[in-house]
């Protein structure tokens, strides 16, 4: 059963990164992603903050090659920016092929040759598309960047359906049997604090 539970839970992980929302194949002319946002949930930057956790795994997972660089700042009423640099972009020097996540703060100068919109992220080059995503979700994003991109979603193959069918199945046995087990438990100790109460009024008798 151990080893039942950590191959599921293998398996839940890979398919977790597999497939799913973020799942995409970005077009060759796609060089470099950028994404900024405030480490403050408030102040509209809660979507960007789960794009990053939750979407963005499946991006660089599917697309290994094309750099993804992070920029979290301190103001919650800074700036929360998509920046998709492309083929064409003005960008001499590609990035590592990893995700990289650097923290600037409040007090960041402005850039001497700035995105298109407001940014307190210095750049020397200039993103082929910059999106407002402050106050936009998660998913509303991801749709940002497949229509500005032309992306192709990645839909999963039949394996990978059965597999997901399979942990599903899994995790109903498995609640079922969490059920079972804690319904025996609390039977058993009701059992014996019927026991123990029988035996105190047999020795109060006594």
């Amino acid at each position: 059963m151990v080893a039942l539970i950590k191959r599921m839970r293998n398996l839940r992980e890979l398919l977790w990164v597999r497939i799913g929302p973020g799942a995409l194949l970005l077009p060759k002319e796609v060089t470099k992603l950028g994404l900024e946002f405030s480490k403050n949930k408030v102040g509209g930057h809660m979507g960007p903050r789960k794009f990053w956790r939750e979407m963005l795994p499946r991006i660089k997972f599917h697309n290994p090659t094309i750099p993804v660089e992070i920029r979290r700042h301190n103001t919650p009423t800074g700036p929360a920016l998509l920046h998709i640099y492309t083929s064409t972009s003005s960008d001499p020097t590609p990035a590592a092929s990893d995700i990289s996540v650097s923290d600037t703060t409040a007090s960041t100068p402005p850039s001497s040759t700035p995105n298109p919109r407001d940014t307190q992220v210095p750049t020397t080059a200039t993103p082929a598309h910059t999106v407002d995503i402050k106050s936009a979700d998660e998913l509303d994003i991801l749709a940002q960047l497949v229509s500005r991109t032309g992306a192709t979603e990645i839909k999963a193959t039949p394996e990978e359906a059965a597999e997901m069918a399979e942990i599903k199945e899994f995790n109903v046995r498995r609640e079922k049997d969490r059920v079972e087990v804690r319904e025996k438990l609390a039977k058993e100790r009701r059992e014996e604090e019927l026991l123990r109460l029988a035996r105190g009024e047999v020795s109060a008798a006594a």
